[in-house]
C-alpha cells in the first residue's frame, strides 16, 4: 500500500489512467499543478485543492493523506430538493443566440453573426441577468467539454478568471467582421492572451490588438443558481 500522498496519487493515476495535465484541469487548477507537486517531495496540497483532486481521481482527502485504507467515497443519500423548478412556460424566450463559437481556430472558420439568428430560453438563475447572450458551438476541438451543436450561455458582465471556459471575440478580417472562439482562459500578459484547446491539446495564442472581447461561459452550476 502506498503511504506517501505523492504516491497515493500516482497510484490513483495509474489506475485511472488519467494524466497529471487533464487531473489538474479537472480540479480547477493549473494545468502543471500536479507536475509542480511532484517535483517538490515534501510538499501537501491544501484542503481546498486536496478534496479537488481526491473528486477527480474518484476517491477522498483521507485516503490520499494515508489516514485511511478505503480509497472510496462514502456514499451519500441523493434526495430532491425541497422545491419545484420552475415551469418550462416561466422561462421567457428572451436571450438571443448570436451565431456559433469556433470549437478550432482555423482562420475564416468561425463567424459570429452580427443579428440574432435564434431565441432561447432563459435559465432561472439569469433572470435579472443584463446582455446575457448564447451562441452554438462549432466543431470538435472542445470535446469532451462542448460537442458540435451544444448551446452555450454568456455573461459578457462576469469577469473571466483563470480556468474559466470564456469566449474570445476578435477582429476577423478588414471589414470588421467579428469571430468567435471558444477555449479555456490559461493566460494573459501585455501582448496576448493564451487560450486552451482540448482535442488535441493546444494551446492557441491571440493577440490582444485582435481582441473585441473576452466573456465568460457559464457553468451549469451558474445556469442553475447552485
Amino acid at each position: 500500500m502506498s503511504n506517501t500522498i505523492h504516491e497515493r496519487i500516482r497510484q490513483k493515476l495509474e489506475e485511472t489512467g488519467q494524466k497529471m495535465t487533464a487531473v489538474s484541469e479537472k480540479a480547477g487548477l493549473d494545468r502543471s499543478y500536479l507536475r509542480k507537486l511532484f517535483e517538490r517531495p515534501d510538499s501537501t496540497p491544501n484542503a481546498e485543492n486536496l478534496s479537488a483532486i481526491a473528486e477527480v481521481l474518484g476517491t477522498t482527502s483521507e485516503w490520499l493523506l494515508a489516514r485511511t485504507d478505503d480509497p472510496a467515497p462514502a456514499r451519500s443519500e441523493v434526495r430532491a430538493a425541497p422545491r419545484d423548478f420552475p415551469p418550462r412556460e416561466a422561462m421567457p424566450s428572451n436571450v438571443p443566440v448570436m451565431g456559433t463559437a469556433a470549437g478550432s481556430h482555423a482562420a475564416g472558420a468561425f463567424q459570429l453573426d452580427t443579428g440574432v439568428i435564434d431565441w432561447v430560453r432563459r435559465p432561472p438563475a439569469l433572470a435579472s441577468a443584463r446582455d446575457i447572450y448564447a451562441l452554438y458551438v462549432e466543431g470538435s476541438s472542445m470535446e469532451p467539454q462542448f460537442s458540435p451543436g451544444d448551446l452555450v450561455f454568456i455573461h459578457p458582465h462576469k469577469p473571466p478568471r483563470i480556468g474559466d471556459a470564456v469566449i474570445v471575440q476578435q477582429k476577423n478580417n478588414e471589414n470588421g467582421d467579428i469571430a468567435a472562439t471558444i477555449g479555456i482562459f490559461r493566460k494573459r500578459n501585455t501582448d496576448s492572451i493564451i487560450i486552451d484547446k482540448h482535442n488535441p491539446t493546444a494551446n492557441v495564442k491571440i493577440k490582444r490588438t485582435t481582441i473585441i472581447a473576452i466573456h465568460k461561459v457559464l457553468t451549469v452550476n451558474e445556469l442553475l443558481g447552485v
